[in-house]
């Protein structure tokens, strides 16, 4: 990566990255063209290998990039002394609703990449992939739901609470919602597992 790329104006710094983000996110590394990325931005595709080398070359950086502008966020907005998951989560997702207002395919995008195989790419991306995979784990190991002293269904029902914000995330960035709105949605979902987990938490049948 060529970084030169950050001496552009930071406008089009982010044009580029919103662009590949999107493309990516839509797509897959495989899948994702360059052309797309040139009429999402209207930037040449000169530019883009001129600045990244190659479409892999912009796909680690796209993740690299990503990686570090969420935990950054995370950093300046989590209580790391909070036990309880769901305040927690709540807390987490205040972040994200602050980093999709400038990159609204953020999110989705590193959702995709959990699944990326493509050689070209995947052994380059790791170890941030490791570092977000550790910050978000150490954050909720240890956090309790009240009434729930079970592991495996505290875990379950950590689980369900990341499939439904990750589902609404990804159809509200297609919908292109605002992210306050977006915000409120995901707010009320988690108070509502919250309530059922914490109503049903003492029952012995779990969460399937």
């Amino acid at each position: 990566m060529n970084e030169k790329f950050f001496d552009l104006p930071r406008e089009k710094q982010d044009r580029m990255i919103n662009g590949a983000l999107e493309v990516f996110a839509k797509n897959g590394y495989k899948h994702a063209s360059t052309d797309d990325m040139v009429k999402a931005v209207g930037v040449s595709k000169g530019l883009w290998f001129h600045y990244f080398g190659s479409k892999a070359g912009l796909y680690i950086f796209t993740y690299d990039y990503s990686v570090k502008y969420l935990l950054l966020e995370i950093s300046t907005v989590i209580d790391e002394g909070e036990k309880n998951f769901f305040e927690l989560t709540k807390q987490m997702e205040l972040a994200k609703n602050r980093v999709i207002r400038t990159y609204p395919y953020l999110l989705w995008f590193l959702e995709t990449a959990e699944g990326e195989n493509a050689a070209e790419v995947a052994a380059q991306t790791e170890q941030a992939r490791q570092n977000l995979i550790g910050k978000f784990g150490e954050l909720i190991k240890n956090t309790e739901i009240k009434g729930v002293a079970d592991r495996a269904r505290r875990d379950k029902i950590k689980r369900l609470t990341t499939l439904t914000i990750n589902g609404i995330i990804k159809e509200r960035t297609v919908s292109g919602t605002e992210p306050e709105a977006v915000y409120r949605e995901i707010k009320a979902y988690i108070e509502l597992i919250r309530e059922m987990a914490e109503r049903t938490g003492t029952e012995e049948t779990p969460i399937s």
